[in-house]
């Protein structure tokens, strides 16, 4: 990667490794991946449930506890590696600099106190200067933000008196009160339904372009990615197989695994008929993760140099990489050289 192009990357995660201590070994989560977010762009980390993409970024916000162990790997936010700094230097970024906005927002929610005392605390506890009035005009500005009528009435409402669709935009409202820099949205429409879905979209793509924030949004479903995502990193079994611009992931797919998930994306003109798609076989067991490619169980092309040897990440166009022996192969052709 060039100067030029470096220059502007707000996160860069690099050679990340994170595993977690269980009675039966060690369960390897997160295998040395890679990726970078730039200012300003949203960036989808796409992948199966169990593939490691909410632990990565729990370890980006200092969020793990053990038996999770990092065991290596740097993040660099802004140059800075925040990765080893103490309990209080990460609470200092965590909602000034980074927020998060989780997958189930009831459980995120004290509902001993009303969503205004909430919205209020943590503007007075991330910015010093501000008094009471001004963090509860500041709270109901951001409510007004993610199109909730009324938000001074809902201030004085608890959590459980509101749908998970309103309790996710009182979500959104929160992780943006200190205009972070970067924002980290983990499956935040997963619960739910597609229509209160789209209006959340929405609301993040609105919020995104009008502070020019850069986005971490974390995801199992293509039609979210095709919907707001400048670049794509494709999560299995705890490795990212293939990174590259949305376009080059819809129109250019090169790794078996995001070719097969591209094909779970239900369509309109299928016959009611036709069985819905689906990925054969089970995901690599975390505890016993053998030589070779984690998808080679599954993988429909696997070869014996796939269950035997890790393949290379192969550069397909720029900014455009798939770590497949298949890749690897076509690009030794290319060049008239052997793959191994």
């Amino acid at each position: 990667m060039d100067k030029d192009s470096m220059s502007d990357i707000l996160l860069d995660v690099r050679e990340l490794d994170v595993s977690f201590d269980t009675h039966t070994g060690k369960l390897h989560a997160v295998n040395k991946i890679s990726y970078a977010v730039r200012e300003g762009e949203v960036m989808g980390l796409v992948g199966e449930s169990g593939s490691g993409k909410t632990v990565s970024s729990y370890s980006i916000l200092g969020l793990l506890k053990p038996p999770a162990v990092i065991n290596g790997g740097r993040v660099l936010y802004k140059g800075r590696d925040i990765l080893g700094l103490s309990n209080k230097e990460a609470a200092a970024i965590r909602g000034r600099e980074i927020s998060m906005i989780f997958q189930n927002p009831m459980s995120c929610f004290d509902p001993v106190f009303t969503i205004g005392s909430q919205m209020t605390e943590t503007v007075l506890a991330n910015d010093k200067t501000a008094s009471k009035a001004e963090a509860a005009a500041r709270s109901i500005d951001m409510l007004r933000e993610v199109s909730i009528r009324n938000p001074g009435q809902l201030m004085r409402r608890y959590s459980y008196e509101l749908s998970g669709g309103m309790l996710q935009r009182v979500m959104i409202a929160m992780a943006l009160l200190c205009k972070p820099k970067l924002l980290i949205a983990d499956e935040p429409t997963t619960a739910l339904d597609v229509t209160i879905q789209a209006a959340i979209i929405q609301i993040l793509k609105k919020l995104q372009k009008q502070h020019n924030m850069a986005m971490l949004y974390i995801t199992h479903n293509f039609g979210i990615v095709a919907e707001i995502c400048d670049r794509v990193s494709v999560m299995c079994g705890g490795y990212i197989v293939e990174q590259g611009s949305t376009d080059d992931i819809f129109y250019s797919s090169a790794h078996p695994y995001t070719q097969l998930l591209m094909k779970m994306v239900p369509r309109m003109d299928t016959p009611l008929s036709e069985p819905l798609p689906y990925i054969e076989g089970l995901p690599s067991d975390p505890t016993a993760l053998g030589e070779g490619c984690v998808f080679c169980t599954r993988c429909p092309y696997s070869r014996d140099i796939c269950r035997e040897k890790k393949p290379p990440e192969v550069s397909l166009a720029p900014g455009h990489t798939a770590s497949c022996w298949l890749r690897a192969d076509n690009a030794s052709a290319e060049s008239g050289r052997p793959s191994v």
